[in-house]
């Protein structure tokens, strides 16, 4: 029954080492798993406007999601965020696989010293068993502690049963010190795997953690504010306006008619001024940005009098325009420092007001359209707001033929 207990906890032994794996062929195995998700987790470039602007935008309109979108020259920053993304993922992904790995070490590292202490014990007290048998023989003779045990039973068969457990035991306690030494040598061998396996993955916890994760979210957050501007410079199918400078007039058109409902303010009517203005706020190279900040900021020549031009004096000590003698008309909407005191709007919640920013711009926008003309319902108050916007018949004929453009085009649908 002993030889079968000692047999049974060399057999669980390798079951459970069969069970855990042993050595670092698993991490390894693990970690070129997590290492190649980047390539499987990556998706592809979106080519219709994301919900919620995927997290670069404010929040696109209900109205924008799904419409079709293309990316112009390039979608490279959007790729690159998403393969930055991706590669974060499998660090965390990694990470976990890592601590789980890490606490089975430590379990099979504790099963293991329990396996040597037990085998070891049993050791001590086979070879304690054989040093007693020794010194039989050795004081009775080769077979004398034999015979003193058989001058105590009463019959020949006794006798022999006597002479058959010597050598039994004699083989039983070698097996048993034989037995102990090999579970003892595999635990300890297993338990250096074990523990320069432990090694290898507390190193690689380290590199994670410490080196390659923080450097993950670096590159994530540096490549977000770049796929921002290629997202939302995304111009939408049909329309030719970028998706954040839609978005925007979207947002201004709600937002005047929850002030100014009366007014009647459309998106389209703010398209024509952006298109005449800015090209929706891309003049000059410019591109919306997160949360549409436009960069670099637009900002139009010195109102200083010259032939044709006004003459308006510095208002905001070159605050907005960098200019601290002449004003100078700033943003995709093109706003006169001392107008955008008057107007100013936080049209993305972002407790600032910007005229260089399209969301807070275009809400500017619709309220000064909305106070030049009270409503918006015709073509005659739309020519006096827009007039009220700049005193110019040909620029107000312009941006009127253009904002009903817009109108009759509509907003595109959902992509099929």
């Amino acid at each position: 029954m002993a030889r079968n207990r000692r047999s049974w906890g060399f057999r669980a032994l390798r079951t459970r080492a069969l069970r855990t794996g042993t050595g670092s062929f698993l991490v390894a195995s693990c970690l070129a798993v997590t290492l190649a998700a980047p390539a499987a987790a990556q998706v592809a470039v979106p080519t219709t406007a994301p919900a919620e602007g995927a997290g670069l935008l404010p929040g696109l309109d209900a109205r924008l999601v799904g419409v079709g979108i293309e990316f112009g020259t390039s979608s490279f920053d959007v790729d690159a965020l998403q393969a930055a993304q991706a590669r974060r993922d499998a660090l965390i992904t990694e990470q976990f696989a890592l601590h789980a790995r890490r606490a089975e070490l430590v379990e099979r590292a504790q099963f293991l010293t329990v396996v040597q202490q037990e085998a070891t014990t049993k050791l001590i007290v086979a070879e304690a068993n054989v040093d007693r048998l020794t010194a039989l023989v050795y004081t009775k003779g080769s077979s004398g502690w034999q015979t003193t045990a058989m001058f105590e039973v009463d019959d020949a068969l006794a006798a022999s049963r006597v002479d058959h457990l010597g050598t039994s035991l004699t083989r039983e306690l070698v097996d048993a010190m034989e037995l102990a030494k090999r579970i003892r040598k595999r635990a300890s061998n297993e338990a250096v795997e074990v523990a320069n396996e432990h090694g290898t993955v507390d190193a690689r916890i380290i590199q994670v953690e410490q080196v390659e994760f923080p450097a993950s979210l670096r590159e994530v957050s540096v490549l977000s504010v770049n796929a921002a501007a290629t997202l939302a410079g995304a111009s939408v199918n049909g329309l030719g306006i970028p998706l954040a400078t839609l978005d925007a007039y979207l947002r201004a058109e709600a937002a005047l008619k929850f002030e100014r409902p009366q007014c009647g303010l459309a998106w389209w009517m703010l398209a024509g001024i952006g298109r005449v203005e800015s090209n929706h706020g891309r003049y000059g190279g410019a591109q919306p940005g997160l949360r549409g900040n436009v960069s670099p900021h637009i900002v139009g020549i010195a109102l200083d009098g010259s032939p044709g031009i006004a003459a308006i004096s510095d208002s905001d000590d070159g605050m907005w325009d960098g200019d601290p003698v002449w004003d100078r008309a700033v943003g995709p909407m093109q706003f006169i420092p001392g107008t955008w005191r008057g107007y100013a709007a936080d049209g993305n919640g972002d407790g600032a007001k910007d005229p260089n920013n399209l969301y807070d711009a275009a809400v500017g926008a619709g309220r000064y359209l909305c106070r030049a003309a009270g409503s918006l319902g015709n073509d005659a108050s739309l020519t006096r707001a827009y007039l009220a916007y700049n005193h110019s018949n040909a620029y107000a004929a312009r941006v009127l033929m253009l904002a009903r453009e817009y109108q009759s085009i509509g907003l595109p649908g959902p992509a099929a």
